[in-house]
């Protein structure tokens, strides 16, 4: 392995069976970790885990829902079985593109469920071994969005800003633990939630295309942007950074907020 920055450290990416949690992972494996993909979608994570084993990592695959406790318990004691527990990625999310008026309450639930409940049980569960583990580090991805604004994004937008408090709250009680928690906040990517988005629109292209013109920097983000910056996170090159929200869109919330 060409840098191998988390050899004898174990990881689990929380919706790793696709999108930027799967390239998470696969990062994650390539530089000597030890990679937990957990995800609901069962077959997903056992066809990433097989494709990091092919690489010559090595990966489990965990099935879990993020929203129920005894899966996320399941799923950190199947990383602690690996070797302890040292990084944290919180990749899991869904979105609802509606406003506050069409918002239902089971889309609200659904959205706050996944992308705030998730993140909670998760650490509750995960921070424990951690401690165990003589530290470590959480990275949140979280979005632009939690910090600014945007029409038919009322659930999503809830949920995001929200996650940054609960990520500073649980950085402020376990910094004594030598446990950093971050969240990374990227805007429009190439993979994960947004392209997905896009699909549904019946026009992905433009749709792609249209956002990106609309960033400062004329692109969207890439699923290697986000793995950079995660890696960094995660890493002890930022292991004087906690209960920070790191902005990683091409300069969009700066012209914005």
């Amino acid at each position: 392995m060409k840098n191998a920055r988390f050899t004898d450290r174990v990881a689990i990416v929380t919706g790793g069976a696709s999108g930027l949690g799967e390239a998470v992972s696969r990062r994650l494996a390539g530089e000597g970790a030890r990679v937990v993909v957990a995800d609901i979608d069962a077959s997903g994570a056992e066809r990433v885990a097989r494709a990091i084993a092919a690489e010559g990592g090595n990966a489990r695959a965990v099935t879990t829902d993020v929203t129920r406790a005894t899966d996320v318990s399941q799923m950190v004691a199947a990383a602690t079985a690996l070797g302890g527990l040292h990084v944290l990625v919180l990749s899991a999310a869904v979105e609802v593109r509606t406003n506050i008026g069409d918002t239902t309450d089971d889309d609200w639930q659904r959205v706050l469920d996944v992308n705030l409940k998730g993140p909670f049980l998760c650490m509750h569960h995960a921070l424990p071994a951690m401690v165990r583990s003589g530290g470590g580090s959480v990275v949140a991805l979280g979005s632009t969005l939690g910090a600014i604004g945007q029409p038919g994004f009322a659930a999503y937008c809830a949920s995001k800003g929200a996650l940054v408090n609960l990520c500073k709250q649980a950085a402020i009680e376990h910094a004594p633990d030598q446990i950093r928690v971050n969240v990374l906040a990227p805007s429009a990517c190439d993979a994960g939630l947004f392209v997905r988005t896009a699909e549904r629109t019946g026009n992905a292209q433009a749709v792609m295309q249209g956002v990106a013109a609309n960033m400062p920097m004329r692109r969207l983000g890439t699923a290697a942007d986000v793995c950079d910056a995660v890696l960094f996170l995660a890493s002890d090159e930022s292991r004087y950074v906690s209960g920070t929200v790191l902005p990683l869109d091409g300069g969009l919330a700066a012209r914005r907020q």
